[in-house]
């Protein structure tokens, strides 16, 4: 039976993204639910931080492209952080408002992995190359539920982060001649060099 969506996703979103798949839409529902819950709009700027609990090596890092298109909070502006935990769950944190964790619930990720996308997935077929129908069939179910039927939620009273100090000033390597900006700089035999030639240059003693 066809499910009814109740959330839509942006094409954007799954332009960005490079292929459909539940993992995303799970993920863009997930940033979308954090804001709700906060109260805050998507982040312009880099007031809004979020902190991923998944990690490098598995295949439903898709998560983590949908809350970055929910939530405006991107690898490029510094305030989406992967903590490598493995786990598909995320704090998003607004100071003055507060912070929340977001996880889809056991029975979500087992319901999805039913579907005949993953039959495609599993015996090596990329993502993008599953039919679109197929395709559909696991993400409308992801979409056909509300926020409280995808995820539990738990506000994180004490929770605080200092974002690191940002720089726009650029020194010249020393080595290499390629401008690197300065909080990356390191010094070694009086010389300030770029990440890269620092360890070239540390390797040949």
């Amino acid at each position: 039976m066809e499910q009814k969506r109740i959330h839509e996703i942006p094409e954007c979103a799954f332009e960005f993204h490079g292929h459909r798949c539940p993992a995303m839409p799970l993920g863009y529902l997930a940033g979308k639910y954090a804001l709700k819950l906060l109260g805050i709009e998507k982040e312009k700027d880099t007031n809004t931080y979020v902190f991923s609990e998944t990690g490098d090596e598995h295949h439903q890092g898709c998560f983590d492209d949908g809350v970055q298109a929910a939530t405006g909070c991107t690898y490029g502006k510094g305030n989406y952080k992967r903590l490598q935990y493995g786990k598909m769950a995320i704090i998003v944190y607004k100071p003055g408002k507060g912070a929340v964790r977001i996880r889809p619930k056991p029975e979500i990720l087992d319901g999805c992995s039913k579907f005949e996308f993953f039959k495609y997935r599993k015996s090596g077929i990329p993502a993008s190359q599953v039919p679109r129908e197929v395709s559909d069939e696991v993400i409308n179910y992801v979409l056909s539920k509300d926020f409280e039927e995808l995820f539990y939620y738990e506000f994180l009273k004490d929770f605080t982060y200092s974002s690191p100090k940002k720089t726009m000033a650029r020194i010249v390597c020393d080595d290499c001649g390629e401008p690197t900006y300065e909080n990356h700089i390191k010094i070694f035999n009086g010389k300030r060099l770029c990440p890269r030639c620092y360890e070239i240059e540390r390797n040949k003693r």
